[in-house]
């Protein structure tokens, strides 16, 4: 129940956030109810990972077969965003995750994500997409991609680093945003978790950004919390989690300084100022893992490897319900497309030896009105290539 009083405090010192409440009854606890799924055929790819709105008729996405595609969301229109290229010194691994991150700029001017090298992070502007920068610095993928403010900019990786970078040139700042020169040549600067050696190398899996304490939050694969101070670019502290098993996504509830970590079983809430835990949830999918988080008010919606989307009300701390049942919410992934022909006999073997063909959501977000949810996904499966993406409307 401190996750319940965590959130009623912030509210009582704040005649907005009673404001906000309001809106989140009327608005958010009932949307949900009334959303229905369209499915979005996103032809052969594999498996959506990254999903950004770009506004109210166009989302973006990152798959892991390495492709950044825009969707129109009034009609089923499509087309594909060459991805950057890197240096010729810049080696493409063998095995390459695809796009694990999309984030958008505060300004909504800039679109960061990786490049056609999976280690290396490309920038985009906004609207047009024309390129702006590739950075290279990583020695293994990017799992995440955070912006701290309209120029700067993280990365997280597989090879256990943050890389701080700035894609502003200071010599040709002017007052007019679309004169604004970018160029970038290499991280700012690179932090590392102090984990105890026993431990060895820790993956970056997600980061998030909290502005108003200046703490870059990363979660790392083997179940740890780092907060970092943007003021000195140092680690401010770093905590297990009580739940450290696939822990693979965070997502921030802005308002109430509450950050909230997915894992295989659970969702951990933390306060972002301290790492104090407020409070956990049990993932009403045990075992399929919580594969994506998103705050919108004060409703958490829950996507998990089973192919389910809940909701949780942070105010009545409970998963919500329908009005004429016991049930909870949830809304189940449709088919989405899956190829059925291996095509090597490594890929045969795995899948005469797969069980699960669920499709996990990945990624979901809303749009910029909390009215439409994209969700996407694919095979939870390592064995399986497919997709799956819907509009809920």
């Amino acid at each position: 129940m401190s996750l319940f009083k965590h959130v009623s405090t912030r509210q009582l010192r704040c005649e907005t956030s009673l404001k906000a409440s309001l809106v989140t009854d009327l608005t958010t606890r009932h949307i949900p109810t009334l959303l229905k799924e369209r499915e979005i055929s996103l032809r052969k790819t594999d498996k959506v990972f990254a999903s950004q709105w770009l506004d109210e008729k166009k989302v973006v996405c990152g798959t892991k077969s390495n492709e950044l595609i825009v969707l129109g969301m009034l009609s089923d229109w499509s087309f594909s965003i060459p991805v950057l290229e890197g240096s010729p010194r810049s080696q493409i691994p063998e095995c390459n995750c695809g796009i694990h991150s999309i984030e958008i700029s505060p300004a909504r001017t800039l679109l960061a994500t990786s490049g056609q090298n999976p280690n290396n992070m490309a920038v985009y502007r906004l609207p047009t997409f024309d390129p702006v920068c590739v950075g290279e610095g990583h020695s293994d993928w990017i799992f995440s991609v955070e912006w701290i403010d309209d120029f700067h900019l993280a990365t997280g990786s597989r090879d256990g680093s943050i890389a701080l970078w700035c894609v502003q040139d200071p010599a040709n700042v002017s007052e007019d945003s679309s004169q604004f020169q970018l160029c970038i040549k290499s991280p700012a600067n690179k932090l590392y978790s102090t984990l105890p050696q026993v431990y060895g190398k820790d993956k970056i899996r997600d980061l998030v950004y909290e502005k108003n304490t200046q703490t870059l939050i990363s979660l790392s694969a083997r179940g740890f919390v780092h907060l970092w101070d943007m003021n000195t670019c140092q680690e401010r502290s770093t905590f297990p989690m009580k739940y450290p098993v696939e822990t693979v996504c965070l997502s921030l509830e802005k308002d109430n300084k509450l950050f909230a970590v997915g894992s295989q079983s659970h969702v951990s809430f933390y306060d972002p100022r301290s790492g104090a835990p407020v409070g956990y949830i049990g993932s009403p999918d045990p075992g399929a893992g919580v594969r994506s988080l998103t705050f919108r008010d004060l409703l958490l919606s829950v996507g998990t490897g089973f192919g389910s989307l809940f909701f949780f009300d942070m105010r009545a701390y409970e998963f919500l319900g329908h009005a004429d049942s016991d049930a909870m919410i949830c809304f189940r992934s449709g088919k989405g497309w899956l190829r059925e022909e291996p095509q090597d006999p490594l890929e045969e073997y795995m899948i005469a030896h797969a069980v699960c063909r669920s499709n996990a959501i990945y990624t979901h977000c809303y749009d910029p009105t909390g009215t439409k949810l994209f969700a996407a996904g694919g095979p939870l499966s390592l064995a399986y290539y497919g997709n799956y993406a819907a509009l809920w409307e």
